[in-house]
Order: structure tokens, then sequence, then C-alpha cells
């Protein structure tokens, strides 16, 4: 069934229940960002009226109107944050936000326990070396050194990843995109890390410089098993705290 019909169906149910003398409801609804791919073209990015009768949770609402609620990251009903099982009243104005990229909702949020936010980047062919310190500090990060730069857009769209460049043309051509400005890879870790606010999100050794791939420790080592990358874990544990000292402080030379 297709989304305009599945949305069609909802509200012709509610005109009927009102021509039979049901009390009708109404709520005001608005979905952000890449939540309108999900909504018939007549309701993207403006607000809408969804009309209902009896007790109507949120949760219940996006369903009938086709978004998943596994992509939703934080609600709002009138102004303020409530959880997927929030019964809707009549008049409600409820704004549906998808993961939000750059700024930590944690503590805000009430639709799960975790926010959706697990940051995860393509990296252009001119940041190599940025995603070598992304991927040590934990966040997944692909890379693509041979590649074009249109094969890293292809890549974060099809992966939903947030793509890095230094090429201002490549802004308008990905959905999520930020253009670093600075120009030595720990100065560019270091200003991603603040802009987008991931300190929380750090996990050193967490991920192969080499390949991107999970680290496993093996005794004093860390190993990849897809590369087969070893380092010393006492030792390089020690240069991570480090570096994310510095970079934290937003900083840290070349």
């Amino acid at each position: 069934m297709t989304i305009y019909r599945f949305v069609n169906l909802f509200l012709v149910g509610a005109a009927l229940a009102g021509a039979q003398g049901v009390p009708m409801k109404q709520a005001y609804l608005r979905f952000y960002e890449e939540l309108n791919d999900y909504l018939p073209e007549d309701k993207r990015k403006r607000s809408f009226v969804c009309r209902f009768e009896g007790e109507v949770t949120v949760a219940i609402l996006l369903g009938a109107i086709g978004v998943p609620l596994s992509e939703v990251d934080l609600l709002l009903c009138s102004g303020e944050s409530v959880s997927p099982a929030h019964v809707v009243c009549d008049g409600d104005h409820i704004s549906v936000y998808p993961v939000f990229e750059s700024l930590d909702i944690r503590g805000t949020a009430r639709v799960r326990e975790e926010p959706l936010r697990r940051p995860c980047f393509v990296a252009g062919p001119d940041l190599v070396r940025l995603a070598a310190y992304l991927r040590m500090l934990g966040f997944d990060t692909r890379s693509s050194a041979g590649g074009s730069p249109d094969d890293c857009v292809r890549m974060a769209e099809a992966e939903k990843r947030i793509l890095l460049t230094r090429d201002c043309g490549r802004q308008s051509k990905a959905s999520r995109v930020y253009r670093v400005c600075s120009d030595k890879p720990r100065q560019q870790a270091a200003e991603v890390l603040a802009r987008l606010d991931l300190y929380r999100l750090i996990a050193p050794l967490g991920r192969c410089p080499r390949c991107n791939a999970q680290l496993a420790e093996t005794g004093c080592f860390m190993h990849c098993a897809a590369c087969g990358m070893t380092r010393q874990h006492g030792v390089h544990l020690r240069r991570m705290k480090r570096l994310i000292t510095r970079l934290s402080r937003g900083g840290g030379g070349n």
C-alpha cells in the first residue's frame, strides 16, 4: 500500500467517524529533514492537519501516516519533548525530527533511552589523515584515497554517512555534509569534534586507523583482523589519551 493511499485511508476513516457523530480531533504535524521522504509531496516541509477520533498516541499517529518510529530521534508536542506513548490532544502541534548530526540531544529526547545519534563519516580523497584520526577516536569513517569526490558523495548517500570535504561544490550534492575548514589533519579532527559535538562519543582505539575495522584486544596488543595491523596497547593508549586531550582543547599541531 502506498504512503498516499495509507494517509488517505486514515483521513477518510476519520472523516467517516465524524459523519457518524463521533467527536473529531485534529493535530498539526510537521516533519523535518529526511523524514519528509516518507510523506506525499503536498505534506513535505510544511505543517499539515491530521484528524482522528478517540485516544491516539503519537506512535499510532506516525504509524498511520507511514513514518517509521525507528527513524525518529526527537518528538516535540507544543514545544515539549514527549515519548511515543504520549496521548495526542485536540489542537496539539507535533514536530518530528530525525537524528541530529550536529547536536547532542542526550537528556532531552524521550523517544528512547539512547539517542539514535551514532555519526559515521565518509572522508574525501584529500582528508585521508583526518579519517585515520577519527577512526582512532572510535568513529566509523570510510575514505577513498584513490576514488573520486563523486564516489564519496554516492557512498555518503547510500550509507547515510556524513560527507567530510574541503570542496565547497560538494555541499549541495549530499544530504549530510560538513565542509572542513582547517588544512592540518589534527586541527581538522579537533574542528569536526567541536562542530558536531562528538566528545561524549569518543572511544579510544575503537577502530583500525588503516582500514576502519573494529580493533580487538589481544594481551598487550590491539589487533585488526581485517588488515593485520598490530599496536602495543599500553604505549598506543597513552599516545591516544594525549591526542584526545589536545584535540578536546581545539588543536594539537599538525
